[in-house]
């Protein structure tokens, strides 16, 4: 059987190929350009005949049928030709990565302290945002470390939806929102960090949000302790019946100071890191309130620890090791350039973030059933004005501020113009 190549617009490129042994019922041509035949031999008859007549070596056109009109166009051989690049085989599909650049080589405000390489182009595309989460880069531990987080929290979701009825017991609606805060800042997070480098305000924005969802998150806390895991005798007091509202103020406060810690942040990087973790320091000591008098009681007094009080514990844990290396840039502070992949601060802050919230989901479960039949007895069913009301005012505050700051951008570092310099597809610098 002779070697052929046969697919759309192909060309039959080999010597002329010795005859086949006909087929008996094979005769004449095909009628009406289909080719109803399941047999090979009939396509080997069909590239010889056209073929004849053409010297040795040349290329004559193949009749253009498609591919679909053969039985098994997978058995066609193919014609090795090494005389031209494009006919040596099936073209393969190939994805090519985007390029990877040192500090020195990106504008300033993309910079991270003692990241040295790993950095991604400062102009991407989002489709090469989303290629480089597929790549080694400085973020793409940062991506992965909350986008996979995010799925395990909406199977967690999902599995307490098919055990407790959210939409007709008003006593597990702070659970309900609550649960969808939770899924939403991880992966507010992995998005922010997947398209940060499509351009210094698309860093900002991306930013933005991504502090907008922590601050709504810090609210889903105080909606699950206000709930279920306030002290005995705070119950139905002042703290009690003010401690959403004031919670949501905070979200308000903590987003708000967040984005504005964006605009010094070349100009005073100190000040600008100050003002962002007190955003984040002040809503968590307030929501915390009530799980801080309750350890200290039980440590004080001869409480039961049981598993709601050890999972608090663990969550604060991980909570005070999440703001520690935020704040200190260690280990990479140390060694500059040795962690700029593996291993620096702010992947160890998404992991014990994410090893806090799981700590702090599991503990307001246990209070949810421990103490569901106590505090039905003493607080009344939650309304949608004090749920879903006060989230949703919340959410469209945060937006609203959001907004604000974007709007202002045009004022922020590295926002009003292109970057100072960008490197091209060699590596080199280039004015924009």
């Amino acid at each position: 059987m002779p070697p052929l190549s046969w697919a759309w617009g192909a060309r039959s490129c080999s010597d002329t190929p010795p005859s086949p042994s006909p087929s008996p019922w094979l005769s004449g041509r095909v009628k009406g350009g289909a080719l109803p035949v399941t047999s090979l031999e009939k396509a080997a008859e069909l590239s010889r005949e056209s073929s004849q007549g053409s010297c040795p070596g040349s290329c004559s056109p193949l009749p253009q049928w498609p591919l679909s009109h053969l039985c098994r166009p997978w058995a066609v051989a193919q014609c090795p030709d090494t005389s031209s690049p494009e006919r040596l085989g099936p073209t393969m599909l190939t994805i090519k990565l985007p390029q990877i650049f040192r500090v020195h080589q990106v504008p300033r405000i993309f910079w991270e302290d003692g990241i040295m390489s790993g950095y991604r182009h400062p102009k991407s595309s989002a489709l090469d945002c989303v290629l480089s989460s597929f790549q080694m880069t400085n973020e793409t531990v940062n991506i992965w470390t909350h986008f996979l987080p995010t799925w395990y929290f909406v199977w967690r979701f999902l599995v307490l939806s098919s055990s407790l009825d959210f939409c007709r017991e008003p006593h597990h609606w702070p659970l309900l929102i609550y649960l969808l805060l939770v899924c939403l800042y991880p992966f507010a997070s992995s998005c922010a960090h997947t398209f940060s480098s499509m351009s210094a305000r698309a860093r900002h924005i991306c930013y933005f949000c991504d502090y907008g969802a922590l601050s709504l998150y810090s609210l889903g806390c105080a909606f699950a302790y206000g709930a279920y895991a306030m002290p005995d005798h705070w119950v139905s007091g002042v703290l009690h019946r003010y401690f959403v509202p004031v919670a949501a103020f905070n979200s308000f406060v903590c987003t708000g100071l967040s984005c504005y810690s964006r605009f010094p942040e070349l100009e005073h990087p100190r000040l600008s890191k100050v003002l962002r973790t007190a955003a984040f320091v002040y809503p968590f000591l307030y929501d915390n309130i009530p799980l801080f008098y309750r350890l200290l009681f039980c440590f004080w007094s001869s409480c039961a620890w049981n598993e709601a009080v050890a999972g608090y514990c663990y969550h604060l844990l991980f909570a005070l090791l999440t703001g520690f290396l935020f704040a200190s840039h260690l280990p990479e502070r140390l060694a500059p350039g040795h962690f700029d992949y593996i291993g620096h601060s702010h992947q160890l802050f998404h992991i014990c973030a994410v090893l806090g919230t799981h700590f702090q989901l599991e503990a307001v479960l246990s209070d949810v059933c421990s103490r569901r039949a106590w505090l039905r007895g003493r607080l009344p069913a939650p309304g949608l004005p004090g749920t879903f009301g006060t989230a949703g005012l919340a959410l469209l505050g945060n937006a609203a501020i959001i907004s604000a700051f974007t709007t202002a951008l045009p004022r922020a570092p590295g926002s009003s113009a292109g970057p100072a310099s960008v490197p091209t597809e060699a590596g080199c610098l280039r004015e924009p």
